[in-house]
């Protein structure tokens, strides 16, 4: 009993009355969650919870999240009859989350509410070409720079969906990405202390180097899935990382509507940011009025770091 189908649900139908509820455990191993069939003749997935969230997702068609209180609390999630076949999906996924994953519950759900909101919609935006690139770097970086060195956690230190100065920030070390699909490693700083190393840390600045083509090998869908299965030992960890995602504007709905820009990877050099690396003074203070400033720099010719030293950097973090 691992699967919620259209024969579990019938046959809850069936030993219901208009004035009882019927429920049953949903899959084997696991009593925290159960499914069941109000008098109403709403179709329910209930989920054990310690703490109620303090926000629910909104409804979706029929589909209500809901909270039940008393001796255990759960979390209730529900739809009418007619929606079956989207809560049995939408509940498989959830079981798929808390008892393969081990996810949280009601985080779980509201991201997989959300990603079907997200599919069902007619028109979504799009993510724009310069948000594409740019998180594909990141993506990568966090996937095969990053990771190995300081495994799921890293998830944890992804900075850049909250606009903060540098994309991750760890305990000892900071890490900023530039991606470009130019020929040559150009790259454009867009704030004044981005190249500033925090007090009593280290920067590390990656280039990554991408060739935009509809020929390419991959596509953001590619990054993401990647690192989610590096990532499935790890709730926790994947929670975040899906988080950070939507942060973004990434929504499951992107992968079937055209817009995903392809790449193919070219290169990635990563630098630490001192002595002579091309940036303004530490101490530099622009004049008076001038409200922000962009500059770009090349590391074409800058001595880039072995692997062994960016691990050894890393550990820090």
């Amino acid at each position: 009993m691992f699967e919620i189908t259209q024969d579990r649900w019938a046959s809850l139908r069936e030993q219901h009355s208009q004035h009882e509820d019927i429920r049953e455990q949903a899959i084997r191993d696991l009593e925290t969650a159960l499914i069941g069939v109000s008098g109403d003749g709403r179709l329910h997935l209930l989920l054990a919870i310690d703490v109620a969230p303090q926000n629910l997702p909104p409804d979706l068609q029929s589909l209500q999240v809901r909270i039940l209180e008393g001796e255990q609390i759960w979390l209730d999630i529900s739809a009418r009859s007619h929606h079956e076949e989207l809560l049995t999906l939408i509940a498989n996924k959830v079981l798929h989350a808390i008892r393969i994953e081990g996810r949280d519950p009601a985080v779980s759900v509201g991201r997989i509410i959300e990603d079907m909101r997200a599919a069902l919609r007619p028109l979504t935006p799009d993510l724009s070409p310069a948000v594409q690139i740019g998180l594909f770097g990141e993506l990568w970086v966090l996937s095969n720079v990053l990771f190995p060195t300081i495994g799921t956690r890293v998830s944890h230190l992804w900075s850049g969906p909250d606009s903060e100065r540098h994309d991750f920030v760890g305990q000892g070390v900071h890490v900023e990405v530039k991606t470009t699909t130019r020929s040559e490693p150009k790259h454009e700083i867009s704030r004044l202390d981005q190249l500033k190393a925090p007090s009593n840390k280290r920067l590390l600045f990656v280039s990554v180097m991408l060739e935009r083509s509809l020929g390419g090998d991959e596509t953001l869908a590619d990054r993401v899935d990647e690192i989610r299965e590096k990532l499935v030992s790890d709730g926790r960890a994947l929670d975040v990382f899906d988080s950070r995602l939507a942060q973004l504007g990434w929504h499951e709905g992107l992968r079937q509507t055209g817009a995903l820009l392809r790449f193919n990877f070219r290169a990635v050099h990563v630098f630490e940011v001192i002595d002579n690396f091309p940036r303004l003074p530490d101490d530099y203070v622009p004049p008076l009025g001038v409200a922000g400033i962009r500059y770009s720099i090349n590391v074409g010719s800058l001595p880039s770091l072995e692997v062994s030293q960016v691990q050894d950097v890393l550990l820090t973090a």
